[in-house]
């Protein structure tokens, strides 16, 4: 395994696995932390409820008591006993009070109201509705028999109004027993009794409000502008007294689903951003470190190639000096010769360690460009009459395209090493098609050199690394050459330190073309 390899596996290993874990945990831990709130705020509704309740019925069994004690207590001239009349003022929610002996179809219901259209109208309802609870009011006899008085609903399922019917069982005149009853405006009994409750429970913290479950309307909120319907209600739980009314309970700003939506909104959020940070930054690390490995691979393969090329030079020179000091050579033409040798060697050992030494000043900012207006046609050609000789002895041809009115603004030493490591470029990986093509434009306030070669060309997985010092491709017919990986490096710093760029154009088999982009003077 690689090394890059072995450095993702472990930063992988000890980063984002241990952040994937925390981030499932804590994924499970909000559904347990919903469950919670919601738990709580059951309980919470069950505690109000159960306030409410208890207010309800201390209300109602107080009328019981009421209704009980005074429904044989007639005044003179008066249709309805004292207590009850008394009971009817005093509650405006409670719309009559019934009594009747028997359920037979002679029964004889009595109806007690303040408002006698209203007592004609209540009685045939109130009739179907006893005819209708037979075995309802037989339970709560047996109820009453042993010591326990309930009240119990019985409220029609057709009802078009707001009255609900409560019954109890009293003693009666005639018979053992009598059936008790309340006619009672639901909604009335809500605004009088159980409203003054919810809203010194709520105390602005909370919203309650009562439903209509048949209707799916809302009867009561202790918010004014409260706009929840049923089916949006957080939690509910069903009034004793009135059971097709339910009271219903959820936080100021939001529904109790909204809130923990919110909540595992934001956390989850929260999580992925930092998963998110997490992983860019594992990435930012592990290029950094990849990098810095092959930087490091970079500058082991740089000695390496160094060395070489440095030890071919020294092992000629060695070799021709040691056979010339020990006076084996006898012809002058053959000394000579080798005098050619040491002296070429010598300039190729000089020419690495220039280069070297240069690419180390520059990459340090000590060396010091001294920019001026140049003509681009005049400094290649002076190069190429140098390198004339040296290139035609390798079998190259080369051409320059005439263009003596291109000037730039470039450092007249470092435009001679610019175009020196392109050309020495070109040679080096060029194979069977020996031919350097030089042209010169301007385009867009540049002045641009480009050479073109028919060599074995660079693939795009390899261009944008090219430009890197010490990189030096390691498979291919690239990597056949020796080099030290600095030319190309040094090239596009002395380019941009004058305010130019440099790009490249290759395919693999086809040749490479760069071109230099300088600013014109």
């Amino acid at each position: 395994m690689s090394a890059t390899r072995r450095i993702a596996l472990i930063l992988t290993t000890v980063f984002l696995i241990p952040a994937l874990f925390f981030s499932v945990y804590e994924i499970s831990s909000l559904t347990k932390d919903e469950k919670m709130i919601e738990g709580i705020y059951q309980k919470q509704l069950e505690a109000i409820l159960f306030s409410v309740n208890q207010t309800s019925d201390a209300a109602v069994n107080s009328w019981m008591a009421k209704t009980e004690t005074g429904k044989n207590q007639f005044a003179a001239n008066e249709l309805i006993p004292p207590p009850i009349k008394n009971l009817l003022s005093l509650n405006s929610s409670v719309q009559a009070v019934f009594l009747v002996d028997t359920l037979t179809e002679q029964a004889n219901l009595t109806v007690y109201s303040l408002d006698s259209a209203l007592t004609d109208q209540l009685r045939p309802l109130i009739e179907t509705s006893l005819r209708k609870s037979n075995a309802q009011i037989a339970q709560l006899i047996k109820y009453r028999n042993s010591g326990f008085q309930k009240i119990e609903s019985i409220q029609e399922k057709q009802n078009t109004n707001n009255f609900h019917h409560l019954i109890f069982i009293a003693e009666g005149n005639a018979t053992p027993w009598q059936v008790v009853g309340f006619t009672i405006d639901s909604e009335l009994f809500v605004e009088d009794v159980v409203a003054p409750l919810l809203q010194r429970i709520s105390k602005e913290q909370f919203v309650l409000t009562v439903f209509d479950k048949e209707r799916k309307s809302r009867v009561y909120s202790t918010e004014s502008t409260d706009t929840t319907s049923l089916s949006s209600a957080s939690l509910t739980k069903d009034l004793w007294a009135f059971p097709n009314y339910t009271l219903g309970i959820r936080t100021k700003e939001a529904s109790l689903q909204q809130l923990v939506r919110n909540r595992t909104t934001n956390n989850l959020y929260l999580l992925i951003g930092l998963d998110v940070v997490l992983i860019v930054a594992l990435v930012l690390a592990f290029r950094s470190v990849k990098k810095e490995v092959q930087l490091a691979q970079n500058k082991s393969d740089f000695v390496a190639n160094v060395s070489h090329e440095i030890r071919t030079p020294l092992a000629l020179i060695s070799m021709f000096a040691e056979t010339l000091e020990m006076g084996r050579v006898k012809s002058e033409e053959k000394k000579q010769e080798y005098y050619s040798i040491i002296n070429k060697e010598t300039h190729r050992l000089t020419g690495i360690v220039n280069k070297i030494l240069n690419f180390s000043q520059t990459e340090a900012g000590k060396k010091k460009l001294h920019p001026q207006s140049i003509n681009l046609y005049h400094e290649i050609k002076d190069v190429l009459k140098t390198y004339d000789f040296h290139l035609k002895s390798k079998g190259f041809e080369y051409q320059l395209t005439d263009s003596e009115e291109l000037n730039v603004k470039a450092d007249k030493e470092a435009m001679t090493e610019i175009i020196i490591n392109l050309i020495d470029n070109a040679v080096k990986y060029s194979s069977d098609k020996k031919r350097i093509e030089i042209t010169l434009g301007k385009e867009n306030g540049y002045g641009w050199l480009r050479v073109k070669d028919e060599g074995v060309g660079i693939s795009k997985s390899d261009q944008k690394h090219i430009f890197d010092k010490f990189y030096r491709v390691s498979t291919g017919d690239l990597a056949k050459s020796r080099g030290t990986g600095l030319g190309l490096s040094l090239v596009k710093q002395l380019v941009e330190q004058q305010k130019g760029k440099i790009a490249v154009n290759s395919e693999l088999g086809k040749g490479s073309v760069f071109t230099v982009y300088l600013p014109l003077s």
